[in-house]
């Protein structure tokens, strides 16, 4: 058995089809055909059967393939140790975010990283999210966490972990305020008109936010530019001035604490924020940083049904970028 068949027949299983296999491989159909037909005289018996549906592995050709896969994922974990050991002295991971909620979650996980990872040289770097969209795709940071509107980021891949809904929230004494006790339970909260707002002071994010362009382009379209008269991409810092009765705000519902006292509204449609971590396209993640997007996820509060979701999209990332992996051993 040699590597070269080794990859042919992961190509094979992979995509089903002989013209799509050989497109994998660039090799042309004809050239793939007639390697499997020489394996087969070789083998003396067949290992696929071409049907309607695509290709057919025989029982054979079941025992074949499942010795090709643990042959390449050997030396794939070959390749890897080797690669880890000339590294050993000098690897390090990145983590970027935000100055608040970036660094808080930065300062939970990093003693649990190090307990298990002391060789490690784990550092946070902190700054604004096209700042650090810009550094991760350069190849400055290993990852970063983002916030987004979209998870298609171009020159990136984005793991969402967290779905936020922007809420309108107006201070206490305001003429649309509501005990929130009122409401019935599990229910969405009461939706307005920002054109409600004419008169009351605005509170909005710098345009440097993930959402803070879209937020601005709302108050102008319900004709509220004229109020807004502060502006930051400090969220709590925000909230601390709806609480002291500055002026309403748009924030994350995740701030929201109900025993405050203020009052929250949603949109109609509702508009729904991500939290998530931010890759380089392709870039194989190590087991250490697989380990510390978890230890993130853990530590903000993400709900179960994401980490399942971050489970499922991790692997099968894995599985695509050993797909390529293996067409370099």
């Amino acid at each position: 058995m040699y590597l070269k068949d080794q990859k042919y027949m992961a190509a094979l299983a992979g995509e089903g089809s002989l013209t799509r296999a050989a497109r994998r491989l660039n090799l042309s159909q004809p050239a793939l055909s007639k390697w499997l037909l020489d394996l087969e005289q070789e083998i003396g018996m067949p290992l696929v059967i071409r049907s309607r549906n695509g290709l057919v592995f025989t029982e054979a050709g079941q025992i074949y393939l499942e010795g090709c896969r643990e042959c390449l994922e050997a030396a794939l974990e070959i390749r890897r140790e080797l690669d880890a050991l000339s590294q050993k002295s000098k690897q390090s991971i990145i983590l970027g975010g935000s100055p608040i909620r970036g660094a808080q979650a930065f300062a939970k996980i990093y003693s649990e990283f190090r307990r298990k990872y002391p060789d490690i040289d784990l550092q946070f770097v902190s700054d604004k999210n096209p700042v650090l969209k810009k550094m991760l795709s350069e190849g400055e940071i290993t990852m970063s966490l983002l916030g987004a509107m979209e998870t298609s980021l171009p020159n990136l891949e984005y793991l969402k972990f967290m779905d936020e809904e922007l809420l309108v929230m107006l201070p206490k004494g305001h003429s649309l305020s509501y005990d929130y006790k009122t409401l019935p339970p599990n229910q969405p909260y009461p939706a307005m008109d920002l054109a409600n707002l004419a008169g009351t002071p605005i509170l909005t994010t710098a345009s440097e936010t993930s959402y803070g362009d879209m937020v601005l382009t709302l108050y102008r379209n319900a004709g509220l530019e004229s109020n807004i008269i502060f502006r930051s991409n400090v969220i709590p810092l925000l909230y601390e001035m709806v609480l002291n009765g500055v002026g309403a705000a748009m924030i994350p519902d995740s701030y929201y604490n109900p025993e405050d006292g203020i009052s929250v509204y949603s949109l109609s449609p509702r508009i729904i924020v991500y939290q998530g971590i931010g890759l380089r396209s392709g870039h194989p993640l190590s087991d250490a940083e697989e380990y510390l997007i978890h230890l993130v996820m853990n530590n903000w509060g993400s709900p179960y049904y994401m980490h399942q979701y971050a489970d499922y999209y991790l692997e099968q990332r894995k599985l695509r970028i050993d797909a390529y992996e293996y067409n370099k051993i």
